[in-house]
């Protein structure tokens, strides 16, 4: 279980994933999004190199306030072949440079994806270190399947095989929806 660091990035992830998002299909906003962290969770990698991250925004851009689910990797050096993935690179204030991908296209990603949906992993507290989230649950019987990443999370969702994560809405209401389903 990995260590989460209480440190500045310079630009931040918000910043940065403020300047992507909007160039995304999936993106349904209009301009540059006013993007809050309300949830998420982390997952581990084996090897211990690469960070990975499962992020939930809500987009205050209008009053349609979007939830938006953007997993994330970062690394200490470029992904080789992951140029069309690469959300931009950000100075950790501990860890140095570090490039920041949309997990999408990370296959360390896909790897503890796949590990979590079989039960070989379990889901790490977005903000506290060595801490396991009991809140995120794994749906139905998905053991053996990729996962196929879910970017606008709808609550309840039940009855479909995948990953159930949890954020709070604006009244700090928990709630809960499926993140990543079965391929």
């Amino acid at each position: 279980m990995g260590i989460v660091y209480n440190t500045s990035m310079s630009p931040s992830k918000n910043e940065l994933v403020s300047a992507w998002l909007p160039k995304q299909e999936f993106y349904t906003g209009k301009g540059t999004p006013k993007l809050q962290h309300i949830g998420g969770f982390r997952l581990e990698d084996p090897e211990g190199q690469v960070g990975v991250e499962l992020r939930i925004y809500a987009d205050h851009s209008d009053t349609s306030d979007v939830v938006y689910h953007l997993p994330l990797t970062y690394r200490d050096a470029p992904l080789p072949g992951g140029e069309k993935y690469l959300i931009g690179t950000s100075e950790h204030a501990i860890l140095g440079k570090r490039y920041i991908y949309d997990a999408a296209g990370d296959p360390v990603f896909t790897a503890q994806a796949r590990q979590l949906l079989a039960g070989n992993t379990t889901a790490q507290h977005h903000s506290e270190s060595f801490t396991e989230d009991p809140r995120i649950k794994v749906n139905g019987n998905p053991a053996g399947k990729d996962a196929v990443i879910i970017r606008k999370p709808v609550s309840g969702a039940s009855g479909v095989d995948g990953v159930i994560g949890c954020w709070e809405n604006a009244l700090g209401q928990d709630l809960a929806g499926l993140v990543l389903r079965t391929a």
